[in-house]
């Protein structure tokens, strides 16, 4: 009966083992049903990551599981928001980040209703600037949900690989090879942590590249500051991330340029590439390739074990897709992300 399933706040760092066992539960069910294929994250690991990500400064995050009277987590929910250290605050503080998921065997009877409406009466309390959230959606019964709510797709987006026994090396060798030709005097760095010199700089290079991406109808705004960026590289020393960033630093010492990727250990099968972008003003002398391709060759000297490499992109960045698309990247795992206006009526 859904009526004998009760919804309860999971906090990692005081949560007894029974509620960690059911969380991961739901979590591998859930990832197994989405992509069967990718193997599962060690629970220790995941534990390790999660305890540190409810620790970030800049974000708030809370989870929510439902629980049946047998201790399986039938639904979670989780939603973060940008807390007000965050520099990027008063632009984003209007939005909520959801993930919600039902088992199978209890979609359609108003269990995701009722998650919803319990995150929206916490949000209303804790955090009442709120007025949209924005959700990620794969599985075609969490369309068809956000369809019974009015919600509206704001971007589609993917995760797209790339499988290493396809690239084409003598490709990515000439585009290293001609980026570099073309750029005689820009210097490519490659780091785990931002020199002092060029973390200003580098920053705000982060900061205009993560804008340059397509939003769709998601209103938002991103500032990067030197703080969130040591944060971010003190919290992959704490998982156990190997963070790579490589970069582009031009004569006048300005950064031009910037790829990062993040691998574990614990998933040596894949290395996660993440954001690649070029400032405006540098763009059309090849950095983007020749970044993409130094990054390759980074990933095939440290990493010789990986199997593909996996990036996110929105459907409408036609200069990335343009690269990625020539260096046999392929949509693996289409993402729609819809926008939910606040108040949502309740019902079912």
């Amino acid at each position: 009966m859904e009526s004998d399933i009760k919804i309860l706040e999971f906090r990692p760092e005081a949560a007894p083992e029974a509620l960690w066992t059911a969380y991961f539960d739901h979590s591998e069910a859930m990832h197994r049903e989405i992509d069967p294929q990718d193997p599962l994250l060690g629970r220790e690991r995941h534990r390790a990551m999660l305890l540190v990500a409810f620790k970030a400064p800049y974000v708030s995050r809370r989870l929510y599981l439902a629980l049946t009277p047998g201790g399986e987590a039938a639904g979670l929910a989780s939603v973060s928001t940008e807390t007000p250290r965050s520099p990027s605050y008063q632009d984003n503080k209007h939005l909520g980040n959801l993930n919600l998921s039902v088992l199978p065997g209890y979609r359609g009877r108003g269990l995701g209703w009722r998650l919803l409406n319990h995150v929206i009466s916490e949000l209303a309390v804790k955090e009442p600037a709120v007025a949209e959230l924005m959700s990620p959606v794969v599985l075609e019964p969490g369309k068809k949900f956000c369809g019974k709510l009015g919600a509206k797709m704001a971007l589609a987006h993917a995760e797209n690989r790339l499988y290493v026994k396809d690239i084409d090396w003598a490709m990515v060798e000439h585009w290293a090879a001609e980026g570099r030709r073309r750029n005689p005097g820009t210097t490519v760095l490659t780091v785990g942590i931002i020199p002092e010199e060029d973390i200003k700089d580098y920053s705000e290079a982060y900061t205009e590249a993560m804008n340059q991406q397509p939003f769709g109808e998601i209103s938002m705004k991103i500032t990067v500051t030197p703080e969130q960026i040591r944060v971010g590289e003190k919290e992959c020393l704490e998982t156990g991330a190997e963070d790579t960033v490589i970069y582009t630093r031009e004569a006048n010492g300005a950064v031009s340029g910037l790829t990062e990727t993040a691998y574990l250990k614990d998933s040596p099968h894949k290395v996660r590439q993440m954001l690649t972008g070029v400032r405006l003003k540098y763009r059309g002398r090849g950095l983007g390739k020749l970044l993409k391709a130094l990054m390759l060759l980074e990933i095939r000297a440290k990493h010789p074990g990986v199997k593909y490499v996996v990036t996110g992109n929105a459907d409408s960045n036609a200069p990335m897709l343009a690269i990625n698309n020539a260096l046999g990247f392929k949509k693996h795992l289409p993402i729609l992300f819809y926008k939910l206006k606040l108040p949502v009526p309740g019902g079912r």
